[in-house]
């Protein structure tokens, strides 16, 4: 709370924007991604959706697949997965990673709630949290639904959430989220971040400022985006995936970030 004179005034009064939340991740926001999540890099989550994908014994497809994080490590171990993405930008650069390392990727630009691919996978995985920006309960089913469309009988569909611990320190505090050099040009990119936790709306309320830099240091671009974060628990996943139509729904992993699976009939 902040206090002037006699007026107590809560942060939200402060933090009064109106940008517009959870834009596609195009143009620069691709870009930097990019740098920030290189296909190139290790990261600990790849072989847990490997693990799910060679169970599934059949074709997957990562749900927000973005520029290759995962997909790209996939296809070049000779797994059959495609990739799907709301950004075209990102699925562009997803693409010219593959062929980076000999490799071809099936991609389809497509939202997520009217997906309709007129194909069937053994195996749908929506990994790093992204289900995290749909808007709502009923979103999420509908998403949910859609997916559950294209998953062969006795398919899975794996689903990443994260529930955030309790607020450490002074809300809307600017810090640094991530930074990256491109080797190609040297544009570094860097994204601050300021964020609030509404736990009563199971929402945390996100500003980014991103900033872009030449390769001498000098300032070439800001630019401001609002992310609108929001969680599920255990039960309220499980419950979605009922309404949604799948059987045999489990967690599984325990505690504040979980996967959640569920089978077609």
């Amino acid at each position: 709370m902040a206090q002037r004179g006699s007026h107590v005034m809560d942060l939200d009064d402060l933090v009064g924007d109106r940008l517009p939340a959870n834009q596609p991740y195009n143009g620069l926001v691709a870009e930097a991604y990019d740098v920030w999540l290189s296909p190139n890099k290790d990261y600990r989550d790849t072989g847990l959706w490997q693990h799910f994908i060679e169970k599934g014994n059949g074709p997957a497809l990562e749900l927000g697949c973005g520029n290759g994080r995962l997909l790209v490590k996939y296809l070049k171990a000779g797994l059959d997965v495609e990739g799907t993405d709301a950004s075209a930008d990102m699925l562009t650069i997803c693409a010219a990673n593959a062929r980076a390392v000999g490799c071809k990727a099936t991609l389809h630009c497509a939202d997520w709630l009217t997906l309709d691919l007129d194909k069937q996978y053994a195996t749908l995985y929506n990994p790093a949290g992204s289900f995290a920006l749909l808007p709502g309960d009923e979103a999420a089913v509908q998403a949910l639904a859609a997916w559950r469309g294209h998953l062969r009988p006795g398919g899975r569909c794996y689903v990443s959430m994260d529930v955030p611990a309790e607020e450490r320190g002074q809300p809307y505090t600017w810090r640094v989220r991530r930074s990256g050099t491109r080797a190609r040009d040297g544009l570094t990119f860097i994204v601050h971040d300021a964020h609030r936790r509404d736990a009563e709306a199971q929402i945390t309320r996100v500003l980014n400022r991103h900033e872009v830099w030449d390769a001498e240091g000098n300032l070439v671009k800001t630019y401001l985006r609002r992310h609108e974060i929001r969680w599920w628990t255990r039960d309220q996943m499980h419950g979605m995936f009922a309404a949604a139509g799948y059987v045999d729904v489990h967690s599984e992993a325990d505690g504040e970030s979980f996967i959640i699976r569920g089978s077609a009939d």
